[in-house]
């Protein structure tokens, strides 16, 4: 009687095993083993979203084809304060794993097969849309004509310009949550997946090194090597305590959410410094005070400039980075989608660096 009890207790526990693992199977977080299965016709994630960035670009293209000739492309980037394009991987994958798997006909997301794929891509193209027209502008100016007497004479000219308007909006999880209307239950499980718990499989799933840069011993070696009494010291050891916060264009100032500028913008104000919200101001307000700086003249706590591509903005600016000393930076990266602590990069893309303060004082926006 006592062997059968033994064996009727392990089948029990057999049993809730295999119905624990079947839940989890069916439920979104299955999205965080869907690269286990390797048969032939799935895909791995990391590979389906470089392929829909690069159809996102291939739209892009089209659309300047599309518009003709035009004098000139202006770019917008809804609830991006620096204008660039906005990363919302995690929050597609995250509406994807609970719009498949909790829907009334909801199939799981252990897999992704060609049909999940499409609903991926169908979930994707909903949260990243893309608008444009072409407007002819009439612009008019006084110029002066000289005639043949030797006279001159203000005469009103008058030119038309096209131009291509690209808006591009990337929509948060919250967003198209209330699009597709979830439930709460269905919101909760966004959150869950979305929280810092999950994070690094999240990353880990997106093909992005979660690694920060700095191990516990390396990130005590870094401040203790920094210059002692240097206000650009202290905006170092500052943006050190982000390291890990996730990146954000749409929620930077929630939470931990940072990007670039409010990043560098946080830091500074910490340190009673006040500066503008967007990297291309922040450029700006550093050029008008007299403190830009060469690459040789870069120290601790000094700002680097990136433009990566035409935004419109003071000198087409679309990054910033808190140089950190001995040829690193602390930036809040669009490509790791956190902050980390790097070597300086691409040289050819930097375009101003500066000092947002003056020696021995403080100065700023306040």
């Amino acid at each position: 009687m006592a062997a059968l009890m033994g064996v009727s207790s392990s089948v029990i526990i057999l049993l809730c095993i295999i119905m624990i693992i079947a839940a989890l199977l069916s439920s979104p977080f299955a999205i965080f083993v869907a690269d286990e299965n390797t048969e032939p016709g799935t895909q791995k994630l990391s590979l389906i979203v470089e392929e829909l960035d690069e159809q996102f670009k291939t739209r892009l293209v089209q659309e300047r084809q599309a518009a003709g000739n035009v004098d000139r492309v202006e770019m917008h980037y809804v609830g991006s304060a620096d204008n660039s394009r906005i990363d919302n991987w995690p929050e597609v994958l995250a509406v994807f794993s609970v719009k498949t798997s909790m829907s009334t006909v909801g199939i799981d997301v252990a897999t992704m097969d060609r049909k999940r794929v499409e609903l991926l891509q169908t979930v994707y193209w909903d949260m990243n849309q893309l608008d444009s027209h072409v407007e002819t502008l009439e612009l008019t100016e006084m110029v002066v004509i000289e005639q043949e007497d030797g006279s001159t004479e203000e005469q009103q000219v008058t030119q038309y310009e096209r131009v291509l308007r690209l808006s591009i909006t990337a929509r948060t999880a919250e967003q198209q949550a209330a699009f597709y209307d979830f439930n709460s239950e269905q919101t909760d499980m966004i959150n869950e997946l979305l929280s810092a718990e999950f994070r690094p499989m999240m990353l880990a799933l997106l093909g992005k090194d979660e690694h920060v840069g700095l191990s516990s011993g390396e990130l005590e070696a870094v401040r203790t090597d920094l210059p002692a009494g240097v206000l650009g010291s202290q905006a170092v050891d500052m943006a050190l305590t982000r390291l890990g916060d996730p990146y954000s264009q749409l929620k930077a100032g929630q939470g931990n959410f940072t990007d670039c500028s409010y990043l560098v913008q946080w830091v500074y104000q910490q340190l009673e410094v006040g500066l503008p919200r967007t990297a291309a101001e922040q450029a700006r307000f550093i050029v008008e005070i007299g403190l830009t700086l060469t690459a040789d003249e870069l120290m601790a706590g000094d700002l680097i400039f990136w433009s990566y591509e035409q935004n419109g903005r003071f000198m087409d600016i679309t990054h910033v980075g808190i140089y950190a000393g001995n040829g690193m930076v602390i930036d809040a990266s669009s490509s790791r989608l956190q902050v980390v602590y790097r070597k300086v990069f691409d040289a050819e893309l930097q375009v101003m660096y500066g000092r947002p303060y003056f020696q021995g004082e403080k100065t700023g926006i306040y």
